[in-house]
């Protein structure tokens, strides 16, 4: 016999699922079974608020009434009645089957829910989907004794609620329905804005007849007005709250601070004037976020009021650069109503008390922030506007050094335009613009710190060819180039005169006069170099300190003194006299190198990379010659076994000739492999290729292997590598020779200007007026406050004009002289800056 399983599904489970499937006549079995509808199961909505919440659902709030449940339900937990949640569920049917029957529950249709009525609730929903549902609701709310005038926290009633409402479906019937109302009442609330908006929109309406307002005038009502939009009743009644006795302006009143951030938020640009007009300081901060009202317009996007704010007379900007920040971490906002984040920031870079170049806390200016957060239009806009591409931050980083190369130099494209003239004619000029690279109102300052960034990047190093920066480094080559030549005059001087006093000394020649000469001016050349060494220790002894040229330098002073002064001991005064001349001719062949001749410099560059990368190289590699010097020294740096058997033997006449050959061959290994050092030094000259295997003894098989296995991965296979690497550079700067000209040029520029300015740092002779002068001399526009530019003109005998604020200069070969004539007789036509 089989037994059949029989399942039990509990009562209150029961309503659960059968709500949730729709299924009434299970529901209605689970009731009658026991289970109830408004038992309360923690904080979740009961049966019976989930039945009046969910449209569609008339018969199961029926049957939940029928069993039990009140039509007065009240949720204490949530002060909430049936009612509400049944005007949540937007059905009529719902509210029908709550209140069609019963008259308890029309004692509740106007109990408010989070300070909502049914009626507002509902006006609160109202879509175009669903006003037909709405307008059921409404009316069957409105039979059962629903006030059409209760408001809420804004002093909205529910058919104000509804004009402000952007639904056309049902809109009609919606209006006449509460109008319809013998009781509504379309003027106490809000000034009779209702009014006013039925006139306006339904002019052929019947409207009930006007009552006096009941409202207060106060700042609520303010407030109230400018969400209705009303600008000509927030005149109105803006100017009778001024005059009200207590009510006087303060200009630090936080009240109106407030009413403009409402303004501000609402976009009621016309009240914002209205309050502004009044004499209201807009400089006032809250205590609250000590948030300004420029703040608030860069945070909502209203580029109306923040030039509106801008414009204003005594307004206090506050920090620039903070502005500009929060201006940047909006403008991916997309507009909305009107609301523009990038029109904001625009107009911030067009204000003129706005620092474009300004840092805040962090010492991070605008550019560097938008770097950083990686926004291009904020960028490019940021260096549309001149900002400055070198100012550092307290990690000594460029804004420029995460930036695209495409970025920059799309802009410096846009730096170079035509006056507007034809390309034919005589004052046909090209323009310009160097605002990026020129520090504004800063006297002594390193301008060379981001053209040097640039040389030293790889990705950014081609830009040293655009025209910009070329023109830039032309004119800066020009203001330094007297000081280059008259160094590099009187070191050569020093070069010749060093080494023929050294070699005359040393020889002992005999033409005294001419040694006295040789001698006086190489003192007169030491000098020369240590005042010169001085003065670039004074100004920045942190970065005189790091230049290996520098201190090659110092060394080369140590040893000319050396070299002058008398030794006793020959071989010490010839070790520095050899060494002297070694020095001197490597810092004449750097001096020589620094020309800027194409040719002169590709060839020192060659030189230079290609010995760098040699060490980088070698001092890798040079593990493995460390390790073949030492093993060497092991396999053939031992003594032979005839040695030791000399030792007490009396040597006859007759075995001298052999005795001495024997000793000389001793000594020969002795040189050889005998001494660590010296295995290290023939090692390495064996690298090149020098074996010299015949001076060798071998002693096994397993010397002549070892030997082999050198040959083949020292001599061949390491040497040709090193080789290689050094003809690949040599390739590589040859296929560039122009631009690392341009390097070249950098180098020697930037080296002239970190001598003179410390690189912004304060130095010795900084504070100094007269030393100060000098540094504005050799700078480009020495005493321009403004972005500046050229224009040069290739058809007028190729002269460049350089813009001043108050003159133009004139640069006509070698020439320099002002040319105010140009300027009075306007035929220079100058771009706007």
């Amino acid at each position: 016999m089989h037994l059949k399983r029989a399942s039990y599904i509990d009562p209150q489970s029961q309503l659960i699922l059968s709500l949730a499937n729709q299924d009434i006549q299970r529901f209605v079995a689970a009731l009658k079974g026991g289970a109830r509808a408004d038992q309360q199961i923690g904080l979740m909505m009961n049966i019976y608020e989930k039945a009046l919440s969910t449209p569609g659902c008339r018969s199961f709030i029926r049957a939940c009434i029928d069993h039990g449940c009140k039509v007065n339900y009240y949720n204490t937990r949530l002060m909430k009645t049936a009612v509400s949640f049944a005007a949540d569920s937007i059905d009529p049917g719902n509210l029908e089957a709550l209140l069609a029957f019963s008259p308890e529950g029309k004692s509740q249709v106007d109990i408010k829910y989070e300070y909502l009525t049914p009626l507002n609730s509902l006006a609160d929903n109202l879509t175009e989907d669903n006003a037909s549902a709405v307008l059921s609701c409404m009316r069957f709310l409105l039979e059962c004794g629903a006030s059409p005038n209760i408001v809420d926290l804004r002093n909205l009633t529910p058919l104000h609620k509804v004009l402000r409402k952007k639904v056309k479906a049902e809109r009609l019937e919606l209006v006449k329905l509460f109008l319809a109302q013998p009781d509504i009442d379309i003027d106490s609330f809000h000034w009779g804005n209702v009014r006013r908006l039925l006139k306006a929109e339904f002019p052929e309406l019947r409207l009930p007849e006007n009552r006096k307002s009941k409202m207060e005038l106060d700042i609520k009502s303010l407030l109230l007005t400018l969400e209705d939009g009303d600008d000509d009743l927030f005149e109105q009644q803006f100017a009778v709250y001024k005059s009200m006795p207590g009510n006087l302006l303060k200009t630090d009143d936080w009240e109106y601070i407030n009413l403009l951030k409402d303004c501000i938020r609402l976009g009621r640009q016309r009240a914002l004037e209205t309050i502004l007009s009044s004499g209201v300081n807009i400089n006032y901060r809250t205590i609250t976020g000590n948030t300004t009202l420029f703040g608030v317009a860069l945070h909502w996007g209203n580029s109306m009021a923040l030039k509106i704010l801008l414009a204003t007379l005594k307004v206090e900007l506050g920090s620039s650069s903070l502005l500009l920040r929060v201006a940047i971490d909006r403008l991916d906002d997309k507009p909305i109503n009107g609301f523009n984040h990038q029109r904001c920031f625009l107009y911030l870079l067009k204000s003129d008390l706005v620092s474009i170049n300004e840092t805040y806390d962090d010492d991070q200016g605008p550019l560097a922030y938008a770097v950083k957060v990686r926004n291009t239009f904020a960028m490019k806009e940021l260096l549309k506007h001149g900002a400055y591409i070198g100012s550092l931050n307290r990690y000594e980083t460029l804004p420029i050094k995460d930036m695209l190369p495409e970025v920059l130099e799309e802009h410096f494209d846009s730096c170079i335009t035509t006056n507007g003239n034809s390309r034919g004619e005589k004052d046909f000029g090209i323009t310009i613009e160097y605002k990026n690279l020129i520090p504004v109102g800063v006297e002594v300052q390193d301008e060379m710190s981001p053209i040097t960034f640039i040389a030293q990047s790889e990705e950014m190093r081609h830009l040293l060819q655009h025209p910009v920066i070329s023109t830039f480094l032309f004119l800066k080559w020009r203001r330094l180039c007297v000081g280059f030549y008259l160094n590099f005059i009187l070191s050569t001087v020093f070069t010749f005169f060093i080494i023929i006093h050294t070699l005359l000394r040393l020889y002992d020649s005999e033409y005294t006069a001419f040694f006295a000469v040789c001698k006086y001016l190489s003192y007169v050349g030491i000098g020369y170099l240590f005042i010169r060494e001085a003065i670039q220790f004074m100004i920045s002894r942190f970065r005189y300190v790091k230049s290996i040229t520098n201190l090659l330098e110092c060394s080369l002073i140590v040893l000319s003194i050396l070299t002058c002064i008398k030794f006793n001991d020959k071989e010490t005064e010839r070790t520095v006299a050899a060494y002297t001349i070694l020095l001197v001719s490597v810092d004449f062949c750097l001096l020589v190198g620094s020309l800027p001749v194409l040719s002169i410099s590709t060839h020192m560059l060659m030189l230079r990379e290609v010995s760098m990368n040699f060490l980088k190289s070698f001092s890798f590699y040079s593990i493995f010659v460390i390790t073949f010097s030492l093993c060497f020294f092991i396999i053939f740096g031992k003594l032979p076994e005839k040695k030791d058997r000399l030792a007490g033997t009396t040597i006859s006449p007759e075995t001298t000739e052999s005795t001495s050959s024997f000793l000389e061959e001793e000594n020969k290994q002795d040189f050889d492999f005998t001494n660590i050092f010296v295995a290290l030094i023939k090692t390495i000259v064996m690298m090149t290729g020098e074996l010299n295997a015949g001076d060798i003894t071998f002693t096994s098989v397993y010397s002549y292997l070892f030997l082999v296995i050198f040959i083949m991965f020292i001599t061949i296979v390491l040497l040709n590598l090193l080789n290689g690497l050094a003809v690949n550079d040599t390739q590589n700067i040859k296929m560039q020779a122009e631009l690392n000209g341009e390097i070249c040029r950098v180098n020697l520029v930037s080296r002239y200007e970190q001598v003179l300015n410390s690189g912004g740092r304060p130095g010795l002779f900084n504070s100094h007026q007269t030393f100060r002068n000098i540094c504005r001399l050799l700078k480009i526009f020495p005493n321009c406050l403004t972005p500046r530019y050229i224009c040069i003109k290739p058809n007028d005998d190729r002269k460049v004009y350089a813009y001043m604020p108050w003159s133009h200069y004139t640069i006509v070969g070698s020439r320099l002289m002002k040319n105010y004539q140009e300027f009075r007789n306007g035929r220079l036509r100058w771009p706007s800056p």
